[in-house]
Formats: C-alpha cells, sequence, structure tokens
C-alpha cells in the first residue's frame, strides 16, 4: 500500500529535546498556528534560500502534494 492509497502523510520520527518541542508548540497555539504546518513553511523557506534547484523543486511538489491531502481532509464531525 503506498501513501496515495491510503490518503496519508506519512510520519517522520526526529529527536527533540520535549522542552524544546513543547515550547515551540506553546508560542504555535499562542499564535494560532499549527505546529507541523509552521514546522514545514520554515523549512521550505530554508530550502528556497539554500537549496539547490532540484531541491526547490522536490519541495515544490512535496507542498502541492500537501495542499491537495489539506483540500480532501474532512472536517471533524460536530
Amino acid at each position: 500500500m503506498t501513501t496515495e492509497d491510503t490518503d496519508e502523510t506519512p510520519i517522520q520520527r526526529f529527536r527533540m529535546p520535549l522542552a524544546a518541542w513543547t515550547a515551540f508548540g506553546q508560542m504555535c497555539k499562542r499564535r494560532g498556528q499549527v505546529r507541523a504546518r509552521h514546522l514545514f513553511d520554515l523549512m521550505w523557506a530554508d530550502v528556497r534560500r539554500h537549496g539547490s534547484d532540484e531541491e526547490k523543486a522536490a519541495f515544490a511538489a512535496a507542498d502541492k502534494e500537501l495542499r491537495q491531502r489539506r483540500s480532501r481532509k474532512r472536517p471533524p464531525a460536530a
């Protein structure tokens, strides 16, 4: 089964001190941001600034895929 079959974005694991992750999450919440989206946007900004043409194209394709996934996401049940 591929990611496209399940229409889910794969989970990435990385090490981060819990206090830093919590502080980042609290800051995002206070600013009305979704932590995952804000982190993605920060990564995209770095790739735009420092990435090769190939890396920029790959990230642009990933951004397009993520936007398409989010547009199909169902709103939570009320």
